[in-house]
């Protein structure tokens, strides 16, 4: 693109690369806010009343459950990426990702054992004599073999022995990790072409040996999650080159909602739409909330804490219904990701000072 081009489009659009630059964007409540919408779905789910989710029951397959879990991978393959670029090394990559999985999903892990003890159908005891409670913890845990079900837990409930379901994702997104930071290690992520064609290859291969892509071949969502993820890290290397177009973002949200065959509602037509809305959304100036990027970040918390407090809301109030479940558990899983926040989280991102130098993106 000559200067004469990129004047043209920086006066019709803001590039991507000069919005990049600090913290002052929307991405922390654009995480927010998918993590609530993930938690609104769960509601309907919990207590069987999936067909009445509003954006399944008018766009089927597609919901806020999959939606909100999809917006998190365009992030973080941005946010990921931008973070190896900042610093190209692996032990301060690996240390960042690390620091921030790690501390608050043991402590999930031990939150939903305890919350599942507590409202379960075995006695304690028992509870914490089965080799499957301890099987939970060492596999969820770990992050890259994550389990769902726990002896007792939650039997009455219209969806029994459920854990924490949302934990699906993490394995996947681990997974992920190591995959930018083997591509990061062999130089592409600071060749852009280089990247591209890779990910073209990436994304040939995976359509075409499914089965052998070692994510999760059980689960229809982590391709196009994986596809996500891609798209966010080629957003960030291709920033330069990536105007923040309003119109466009627009028009590309709507092809959705008027696409009568479907075609734009899933697969890698809608992975293009929806990243690209993402990051119009998270850095264009225009939309920029003031104020809430130095917030708090309370949107992982929300996402690992709340699954066992629907259950045990739904446990204690047989019969509630999703909307006053949503309000219940928001207010709830508010107060525990704060405080993971606050005791766990923040701390822990403090100590990435010692593997990387001053200036690098906390993310």
């Amino acid at each position: 693109m000559t200067a004469v081009a990129r004047a043209a489009v920086r006066r019709a659009a803001p590039l991507l690369a000069d919005q990049t630059g600090g913290r002052d964007n929307n991405v922390l409540a654009i995480r927010f806010a998918a993590a609530a919408v993930v938690i609104l779905f769960h509601c309907y789910a919990l207590t069987d009343r999936w067909l009445e989710e509003p954006l399944y029951a008018s766009f089927a397959p597609m919901s806020l459950g999959v939606l909100g879990v999809e917006v998190f991978f365009v992030l973080s393959g941005f946010l990921v990426t931008q973070s190896w670029l900042a610093r190209p090394a692996l032990v301060p990559y690996a240390a960042a990702r690390v620091l921030r999985i790690y501390p608050a999903l043991v402590a999930a892990t031990v939150f939903t054992m305890v919350v599942a003890g507590a409202t379960g159908s075995l006695p304690w005891r028992e509870f914490l004599g089965s080799p499957l409670t301890w099987r939970y913890f060492v596999r969820t845990a770990s992050g890259f073999d994550v389990v769902d079900k726990l002896p007792g837990a939650f039997a009455s409930n219209p969806f029994p022995h459920a854990a924490n379901g949302s934990l699906w994702t993490l394995p996947v997104e681990l997974r992920l990790y190591v995959a930018l930071g083997l591509a990061g290690i062999a130089g592409f992520l600071t060749r852009p072409r280089a990247w591209l064609g890779a990910g073209l290859v990436l994304v040939a291969a995976a359509l075409t040996w499914p089965d052998q892509v070692p994510l999760d071949p059980n689960h229809r969502g982590t391709r196009l999650a994986a596809l996500l993820f891609l798209l966010g890290s080629l957003a960030c290397v291709w920033q330069r080159h990536v105007p923040l177009s309003l119109p466009a973002a627009a028009v590309a949200a709507a092809l959705p909602i008027v696409d009568a065959n479907g075609l734009a509602r899933d697969g890698p037509l809608f992975a293009l739409i929806l990243s690209y809305v993402v990051i119009v959304a998270a850095y264009h100036p225009a939309l920029r909330l003031a104020g809430l990027a130095r917030a708090p970040d309370y949107s992982y918390g929300l996402y690992v804490y709340a699954f066992p407090i629907q259950q045990a809301i739904v446990w204690a109030v047989p019969g509630i219904a999703p909307l006053p479940l949503f309000a219940a558990a928001l207010a709830a899983t508010l107060v525990v990701a704060a405080a993971s926040w606050h005791a766990l989280e923040s701390p822990a991102l403090r100590l990435k000072s010692r593997f990387r130098s001053q200036g690098m993106p906390r993310r």
